[in-house]
């Protein structure tokens, strides 16, 4: 990243990391002298700041957009372009895409801003160890807002924005309890696979991106009544209208989070630090609300850490789940987790999981709701699963449904 974000370094003490209210069931352990000052390195190293005075050298006036200016537009992407694989130089699409963000968009790219200590990490891992350039670490911010529980109208989920159907071809669990498309880590693996797939199919990362979008059908098409050409910039206008503007807004996103500062655009609302959180596994069903009565944290905390679980609940076995909490809660965690699983137990449901859908083929007089009540599940989760845009459905057709045994 040409522009590394400014690291601050906070002072914790041991034995001071929970501020636990008085009328709180919320418990703590005592950390280890080990324990605290691993602690204190992850802070002092990973904590981004939004402190506008350090950020803000140039003196701006708190919502001014500064001149756009042409040559230093293209200087600066000069810049991006000799450090990446990808074609980052300027030309006059991507130069209106930013000149519109940056008057339009400034508080949303200091969202972004704000969110990135969290899950660019992730997404830099593993685009490294796939050997993709970094700077799709950006394609998040165009297509969820780096928001992992963002569903487009069309039914794509997740930071990536997989659809359904694309999202299970790439191994991702959905079902009514686990979204893996929400999941940062699950999903930016699926991401870079089929990244990697799309670019080795056409050569040419825009019109891999351009695929990500419309889907390969669609860039195929547009190559063909192009005549054959092979860049984006030459099939553009035989693509689809959102497409068109993909990869000018991917190049304006890149741009200007790289140069954020100089646009007057600053960090708010900073998320934790990746590198101060952890994971431990959980083998029980266990809800959000039986491990937010043990701990000072709140099942909205819980949630944003954790968006894969669709309902709040940790689903067991057969498989043993990663829960993602700040480190410095794990120990409570470990050593109260027996005592979470006897909260209220008569609110846990009993889950039992079809490994594979089953798949039911409409009959005369069928509708999908008939359907999702013979089946306990909703019709929505029907449409989902089979890429329905209505509830529309003809004799002969098959439908995936993933149902408990316990309703067929």
């Amino acid at each position: 990243m040409i522009r590394a974000i400014l690291w601050l370094s906070l002072s914790l003490t041991a034995g001071t990391l929970w501020a636990q209210a008085p009328d709180s069931v919320a418990q703590k352990v005592e950390l280890s002298v080990a324990e605290s000052s691993w602690l204190e390195w992850c802070q002092a190293t990973a904590c981004a700041s939004n402190d506008t005075a350090l950020w803000n050298i140039r003196d701006f006036v708190e919502g001014e957009t500064p001149v756009l200016d042409t040559a230093t537009l293209k200087m600066r992407m000069q810049i991006l372009d000799a450090a990446s694989p990808m074609d980052l130089s300027w030309n006059p699409v991507a130069h209106s895409r930013i000149s519109f963000y940056a008057a339009n968009r400034p508080i949303h790219l200091g969202r972004m801003l704000g969110r990135a200590p969290l899950y660019f990490p992730i997404f830099e891992e593993a685009l490294d160890r796939h050997d993709l350039p970094m700077e799709l670490k950006y394609l998040t911010v165009v297509e969820s807002g780096l928001n992992p529980k963002a569903r487009s109208h069309a039914g794509a989920s997740g930071l990536w924005q997989f659809m359904y159907a694309t999202g299970r071809s790439q191994g991702l669990r959905i079902d009514s309890y686990i979204d893996e498309r929400r999941d940062p880590v699950r999903s930016t693996e699926a991401a870079c696979q089929f990244l990697k797939k799309l670019y080795n199919q056409y050569g040419d990362w825009y019109l891999a991106l351009a695929a990500y979008n419309a889907g390969p059908g669609n860039v195929n098409k547009a190559i063909r009544r192009s005549g054959g050409k092979n860049t984006f910039w030459e099939i553009r206008y035989f693509l689809p209208r959102e497409t068109r503007n993909y990869v000018p807004a991917f190049m304006a996103v890149v741009y200007l989070m790289e140069f954020h500062a100089e646009h007057n655009i600053f960090p708010a609302t900073l998320l934790d630090p990746f590198s101060s959180l952890d994971t431990v596994g959980v083998e029980t069903v266990l809800r959000f609300d039986q491990i937010a009565a043990h701990l000072d944290l709140d099942e909205q905390g819980l949630e944003l850490l954790n968006p894969m679980f669709r309902l709040n609940i940790i689903p067991g076995p057969p498989q043993k789940w990663p829960l993602v909490l700040p480190q410095e809660f794990i120990p409570s965690f470990l050593t109260f987790q027996d005592s979470m699983v006897l909260h209220e137990p008569e609110r846990t449901p009993e889950i039992v999981f079809v490994p594979e859908p089953v798949i039911y083929k409409v009959k005369n007089g069928d509708v999908l709701g008939k359907i999702a009540s013979d089946y306990g599940v909703k019709v929505k989760e029907i449409r989902e699963w089979n890429g329905l845009h209505g509830t529309m459905i003809r004799v002969g057709q098959k439908l995936k449904i993933h149902a408990n045994p316990r309703s067929l």
